[in-house]
């Protein structure tokens, strides 16, 4: 019942009413939503990230996803809550937090084909062909992975309802 409870919070805060499925999903909120999939549990702000200010309302998820390991940041100290989150960001995330809950996370013998392989970062390869290979993200339009595109609101739903259920 309470991880009921939080992927319906975490649903709310990436759908409000107002906004369109087809609209991008920021770090920040994606950040949020894993947060509360774990039940959100009050965090302080440990000052991980210089461009994540105290009175943000995604500090304490942001704080929690990176002493958790789950998030590094974009380099130089900052984390860009507000910029949409990439489909290979998404799944190296998803990929650290399986391994936290104990998920087999190694991408086994047939990986999945793609036509712009070659536009996948090398620090993202490996957690989005796992996340492509189970199902977690699906492929976008013609057989492409899309690594540098955004995640939609609809998307992230449908990730964290496959991922946490």
């Amino acid at each position: 019942m309470k991880r009921l409870f939080a992927l319906a919070l975490s649903l709310a805060l990436l759908c409000p009413a107002c906004r369109a499925a087809s609209e991008p999903v920021t770090r920040g909120e994606f950040t949020v939503a894993l947060w509360e999939s774990f039940g959100g549990v009050p965090y302080g702000d440990t000052g991980v990230f210089y461009d994540v200010s105290h009175n943000r309302p995604d500090t304490a998820a942001i704080c929690w996803a990176a002493d958790m390991g789950f998030v590094l940041g974009t380099g130089w100290g900052r984390f860009d809550p507000d910029r949409p989150i990439t489909r290979e960001e998404a799944a190296v995330v998803l990929r650290r937090v399986g391994n936290f809950l104990g998920f087999e996370t190694r991408t086994m013998g047939s990986l999945a084909e793609c036509n712009d392989f070659d536009g996948i970062s090398p620090w993202a390869d490996d957690s989005l062909y796992w996340a492509t290979d189970t199902g977690l993200i699906p492929w976008a339009e013609g057989g492409l992975m899309s690594p540098q595109g955004t995640l939609t609101a609809e998307e992230a739903t449908g990730i964290f309802t496959r991922f946490f259920f």
